[in-house]
């Protein structure tokens, strides 16, 4: 079955899920594109089909510039499973850096941080199920 208000087979809407870098307070946009570098080779390995950089020609509202964009990734996922590949390997990255990371699927955010597995998972269980196939 499909996604709510997204295509068949269980396919995210174009399949596409952003991904943000949360800066540390002296982060620069090299060392936060970086950090992102570093978590797209990991989604790759993952199930993610692609994962891009953010590029644009605007800053997202409230940004100061296109420094903003850096450490703002793109990723293509076809299925649920996919997507919960993704999120897994976030998970993953972020306990072992103690970075911040910001998911996205169509305005519908989650951030994961580092609070305690059992947290961590309760809220990304949610967060998945809204985002699961309807029965």
């Amino acid at each position: 079955m499909p996604l709510p208000g997204r295509g068949k087979g269980g396919r995210v809407e174009a399949g596409e899920v952003l991904l943000r870098v949360f800066p540390e307070a002296d982060s620069d946009p090299e060392e936060l594109a970086e950090w992102a570098g570093q978590l797209r080779d990991e989604l790759l390995e993952a199930d993610a089909d692609t994962v891009t950089p953010l590029e644009g020609q605007e800053a997202p509202d409230g940004a100061k510039g296109l420094g903003a964009l850096a450490g703002q990734l793109v990723a293509q996922v076809a299925t649920l499973d996919g997507l919960r590949s993704v999120v897994a390997a976030v998970c993953a990255w972020v306990s072992r850096t103690g970075r911040a990371v910001e998911v996205s699927i169509d305005g519908d955010v989650i951030k994961v941080a580092r609070p305690s597995v059992e947290q961590q998972e309760q809220i990304i269980d949610a967060w998945l199920a809204r985002h699961a196939p309807a029965r």
